[in-house]
């Protein structure tokens, strides 16, 4: 079949998946509340994947796990499933022993564990603990009352979704404490824990106290008498001066009007530091205005936290982007004899996609270990035994981890149709080292498969190989052995 043949032939199954998880990553990354993000994204998956039942848990500190969001379960079933304990029913191994469960033929099962499956009417079910790291935060499951049991192409895509939910949940748990940090915040500025400063008619300082001497570095003595522009706001971070007839916190006693903002303070010491600044002018019993009061906090961590908010999204945006063309180039250019073997390449390849999310997502999107990155390929594809990983601890950064795990997913996939991985003999071994020149040498060998011979032409994988080898920096360099294939990565930084 050629390309263009198979571009028009696309898998309907990958496709709605694609737009599914894209549509499922958008609403969970506008949601505000995690039981509606729930709901709404069973309504989106419930009818490609045939599904008449979810239940959400959310885990509780006491080791129980608390049902949330539910659909398809009538209130006698709601009440009996309110709580299960952690390592019970059809949750036993995604909730205790964070592993994915799955369960067919409910109906006809004598389980115990099954009960409260049957008495749903479900006859096959899929469950997946949530987690964040190695933090539990509950568990998500789905069900079906008829039709043929959960396909593998299904089983991983609710994986996948719950583990959106999971990340959705987890911002969700993080906004909520910022807010209940600034809400507790506001509650100290409103008992006077800000910085304060009085300023007479003339704009000296008369009063400081102790967190505006915390914040400025001087005492009230050092300041007394003299303008405070002059002491802590008499330059801008240029090093250009800053006249006290351009400072909007003087505006407060010259216009009688209330001044808010934000500027630049010098501390004792010469650094600068942003503060957020409240001046309201002070008047008598005749409405004459007699000096200014001003409250001030330093907002430099709030600064670095919006800094750090730009950046992650700038990042996210971008692996978003590289993990969309990387698809797109998997979905266009890769050749097959036919639309069943051309639908195995392309979605073995967007699964090894999705296990390298995965390793970053297990990590919090801080990178992921290099031994978990290859294992997660080798055992998706190798035989129990059939391969060996020699290394030290070596944690990936974010943006290696993806075309890392691709790369070792097409060694290996090439091992299992032409190489090692084809005999029972067969072995591979793949061991990494740091280099004396720095960096991360890597080196995949394998022995005891057919007897190699160097391909006539360059296939997509191979091109793909060294796509994303670029994409480390790095290069990858082949050896046909007649005892086996050498890969070697090196330096990798």
């Amino acid at each position: 079949m050629s390309v263009e043949a198979a571009d028009s032939n696309r898998p309907q199954l990958a496709s709605a998946y694609l737009r599914l998880l894209n549509e499922a990553a958008g609403r969970l990354l506008a949601a505000t509340d995690a039981e509606l993000a729930t709901a709404e994204l069973f309504a989106l998956i419930r009818g490609e994947l045939r599904l008449d039942v979810y239940v959400s848990y959310t885990a509780e500190p006491d080791g129980r796990l608390r049902l949330g969001a539910v659909a398809g379960v009538d209130d006698p079933r709601r009440d009996e499933a309110a709580y299960l304990e952690l390592g019970a029913a059809a949750y036993e191994g995604a909730a205790s022993r964070r592993e994915p469960r799955y369960a067919a033929g409910i109906h006809c099962s004598e389980d115990s564990r099954a009960v409260l499956l049957r008495r749903l009417g479900l006859t096959c079910y899929a469950c997946t603990s949530m987690l964040v790291g190695p933090r539990l935060l509950g568990g998500l499951g789905f069900g079906r009352r008829h039709g043929e049991k959960f396909s593998e192409d299904e089983l991983q895509f609710l994986r996948t979704v719950t583990q959106y939910l999971a990340m959705a949940s987890e911002r969700l748990r993080v906004e909520a404490a910022l807010r209940e940090s600034e809400r507790r915040l506001n509650a100290v500025l409103d008992n006077a824990s800000v910085a304060i400063f009085l300023m007479d008619a003339r704009q000296h300082c008369t009063y400081m106290n102790a967190t505006a001497e915390k914040l400025t570095g001087y005492s009230l003595e050092e300041t007394f008498g003299q303008p405070l522009h002059d002491v802590v706001h008499h330059t801008r971070p240029d090093g250009s001066p800053y006249p006290l007839h351009e400072c909007p916190i003087d505006r407060a006693y010259l216009e009688n009007n209330q001044e808010q903002g934000e500027e630049i303070f010098v501390h004792r010491d010469g650094r600068f530091y942003p503060v957020a600044f409240t001046a309201s002018p002070i008047r008598d019993e005749e409405s004459k205005t007699v000096g200014t009061i001003i409250e001030v906090r330093d907002i430099s961590e709030q600064k670095r936290n919006e800094q750090a908010r730009e950046l992650l999204m700038r990042e996210v945006d971008h692996r978003a982007r590289n993990a969309l063309a990387v698809i797109q180039s998997i979905v266009q250019l890769t050749k097959a004899p036919n639309t069943a073997a051309y639908k195995e390449i392309v979605l073995n390849r967007i699964c090894a996609l999705g296990r390298a999310q995965g390793s970053l997502a297990a990590q919090r999107w801080e990178g992921a270990p290099v031994r978990q990155v290859i294992e997660r390929e080798l055992e998706a594809i190798a035989k129990p035994g059939q391969f060996k990983l020699v290394g030290p601890h070596h944690m990936l950064r974010p943006e290696q981890v993806q075309p890392l795990g691709m790369i070792f997913h097409e060694l290996a996939t090439n091992a299992a149709k032409h190489g090692a991985l084809t005999t029972v003999p067969g072995r591979v071994t793949v061991r990494w080292r740091f280099s004396p020149r720095g960096g991360l040498d890597i080196d995949w060998e394998e022995i005891g498969g057919p007897e190699v011979q160097r391909p006539s032409r360059q296939g997509f994988g191979s091109r793909l190989m060294e796509g994303l080898a670029k994409q480390l920096n790095t290069a990858i360099e082949r050896e046909w052995r007649r005892e086996g294939l050498v890969a070697s990565i090196r330096r990798l930084s």
